[in-house]
């Protein structure tokens, strides 16, 4: 009898061998086989080194970041992501020994790649190889490593085991900046211009950090300082945290995507906007900067550090336009409804189903705090990639990092990068065509990423308010016996009269010749809850200057291009010289209201060829139809 039980108690030890991932210790090593194409891992000790081998198919390391101590959790994460390959299952490797605590393994997909994360008790100094015979990756902890550097820290990051992917849902402690190839014969840490793991090229541009120091170089590229125009161009945008960099068109040397930052920056995020048929490189940094900007033999270098620094905005033009001292600022207020996972990912789930809702977003408070920022948030759309991402500013809702499989009838897959100032959410979608907006959702703690109805037709549940400048006791800009108010109602009610034809939702500040302060202009549109404020002027220039101005707030990300496209069709429908569109910082109306507003300066009243048109019929109701059709287009723009 006990010999039978000998036999049966051998045999299940076999079975188990075959069955489950096998770890060794053996003269020092540590060796666990994990299955799949990813088929060992090894740990070991040398002197002041830990080397860890994962013997692997591929040895291509797609993006790695660091992820610091956090509340309770003591322990940094080392994670990497290895391309097209896999693991039989989800892996736990206790090491305990040195400074590593446990390497996890874990699948994703979309594309196919296996997630690491290696978690040590002291920040790791470390750097990546490939083994001579080209089969593992050799992962070199400790002062023995040939790079001194760590890579950026995500924040908010509270995960701690990557998941396997499923059919269901499921979410992964690993944000994705992007696809990019990188090379993968390299050393170093996350913010070395030659590490493996990180991504610090793409196109022109390149990243190198040493200590606190971050450069960034695009070559081939001469940006100037400023926040328009169609030339390559930068702008800090302080309130943001983020210094902007447009190139016109779509520059083919880049591939959309992300970069490696360090302590000071959080990377940079390469996107192309078609509506705006730009290039934009956005680069999120944590406090304060200063930085230097040179060029040298064509290529543009910032040299960012730790600090403090200005918003630098255009120098003002004349405009009778009164303007008021600015006020401070409302402070950020994240979300305080977390949603409850072990994942980085917060506030957000999958749609219900419907076919229409995307993804919903949850937040104590949240709508009042999209209706007071819904401005600065910037949508990229990339057409027939599929994808689209939302730039939102945590002063909404902060939505961590990691990824989200949920393969629904309308989303692949949900990618999210969060910074202290921003959460980048992007959507994989199953139909490139359908284009998404965020919406406010049933209750005042719910917002909906919903599909639009992408008939072409003006949405006659947004409201447009109009604003003609002026009035009453404030006549504007006067030349003798012509008041700028007059021309500014006439063209106001012109235009509400066309919108209102065309089923758009309009109300005006006034009506008649009265006098209306801007800041109850300014409230009126709020308590309105409008989604489109148009103030109506003309100008007084300098002699020599006419034509037709479109301002906007300076931190508006919307304002902008809608003040483009007011511009545009002003010249071409008018015929009127093009003065520019302009960034204005305390501009009462474009400053304090809580939707994309716009300052349309139809003509120069100051000139008198712009006068006399003025002066004629047909010229004020082309303005009224030109602005009306302006509104229409910026109602369907998607921007």
């Amino acid at each position: 009898m006990k010999k039978i039980m000998s036999i049966q108690l051998v045999f299940c030890i076999i079975i188990s061998l075959l069955i489950m991932p096998l770890q060794v210790q053996a003269s020092g090593i540590l060796e666990m086989s994990t299955g799949g194409s990813v088929s060992k891992v090894t740990y070991s000790q040398n002197n002041n080194t830990e080397e860890i081998r994962i013997y692997s198919s591929s040895t291509k390391i797609s993006k790695q970041y660091l992820i610091a101590p956090e509340g309770s959790y003591k322990n940094y994460r080392l994670c990497f992501e290895i391309d097209n390959v896999d693991v039989s299952k989800t892996i736990k490797f206790d090491i305990n020994k040195g400074s590593v605590v446990q390497i996890r393994l874990a699948n994703m997909s979309d594309p196919k790649r296996t997630n690491v994360v290696v978690e040590t008790t002291t920040k790791p100094v470390y750097a990546f190889s490939v083994s001579s015979d080209g089969k593992s990756i050799i992962l070199t902890l400790g002062k023995g490593s040939t790079s001194a550097n760590t890579p950026s820290t995500p924040s908010p990051s509270p995960s701690t085991t990557p998941a396997p992917s499923s059919p269901a849902p499921s979410v992964t402690a690993t944000p994705k900046p992007s696809t990019t190839p990188v090379p993968t014969n390299t050393s170093g840490s996350g913010s070395s211009s030659n590490v493996s793991g990180a991504k610090t090229s793409n196109g022109p541009l390149s990243i190198t950090t040493s200590g606190d120091t971050c450069t960034i170089t695009l070559k081939g590229i001469t940006l100037t300082d400023t926040n328009n125009g169609n030339i390559p161009r930068f702008e800090l945008r302080e309130k943001e945290k983020m210094l902007q960099i447009t190139i016109p068109g779509k520059d083919t040397r880049f591939t959309e995507g992300y970069l490696t930052g360090n302590s000071i920056i959080y990377g940079a995020l390469i996107s192309f906007n078609n509506k705006q048929n730009s290039t934009i490189i956005r680069i999120p940094y944590n406090n304060t900067i200063t930085y230097s900007h040179s060029i040298t033999g064509g290529n543009s270098t910032f040299v960012i550090k730790a600090g403090n620094t200005s918003v630098p905005v255009n120098n003002p033009v004349p405009s009778s336009t009164p303007v008021a001292s600015p006020k401070p600022s409302p402070q950020p207020s994240p979300s305080s409804t977390p949603k409850p996972s072990t994942s980085t990912l917060n506030n957000i789930k999958p749609g219900n189903g419907d076919g229409k809702t995307a993804l919903i977003i949850t937040g104590k408070g949240i709508v009042d705090k999209f209706n007071t920022y819904k401005d600065k948030i910037i949508v990229d759309d990339t057409g027939s990639k599929g994808t689209v991402t939302f730039m939102i500013p945590t002063s909404i809702v902060n939505l961590g990092s990691g990824s989200m499989n949920i393969n629904d009838s309308l989303i692949k897959s949900i990618d999210l990068y969060s910074t202290s100032g921003s959460s980048f959410l992007t959507i994989n979608k199953k139909d490139a065509n359908k284009k998404f907006e965020i919406v406010t959702g049933s209750n005042k703690d719910e917002l909906i990423v919903a599909v639009t109805s992408g008939t072409g037709g003006s949405d006659t549940s947004k409201l447009v308010v109009l604003d003609p400048g002026h009035g009453g006791t404030d006549p504007g800009a006067v030349f003798g016996q012509y008041y700028e108010k007059v021309y500014n109602l006439d063209i106001a009610l012109r235009c509400e009269k066309i919108l209102k034809s065309k089923g758009v939702n309009v109300a005006l500040t006034r009506t008649t010749d009265k006098t209306v302060s801007l800041s109850d202009r300014v409230k009126f549109a709020n308590d309105l809850n409008a989604y489109l404020f148009v103030s109506i002027h003309n100008n007084s220039m300098p002699s020599g200057i006419k034509g037709s101005m479109v301002l906007y707030h300076y931190t508006s990300y919307r304002g902008k291009p809608f003040a483009q496209i007011m511009l545009d069709n002003l010249v071409k429908d008018l015929g009127t010289e093009k003065i520019g569109i302009q960034a204005r910082q305390n501009t009462v109306v474009l400053r304090d209201t809580r939707m994309p507003a716009i300052l349309a300066e139809v003509a120069c009243m100051s000139d008198p060829g712009d006068l006399a048109l003025l002066n004629t019929d047909s010229f004020i109701q082309k303005a009224a139809e030109s602005i009306a059709n302006s509104i229409i287009q910026i109602l369907n723009s998607g921007i």
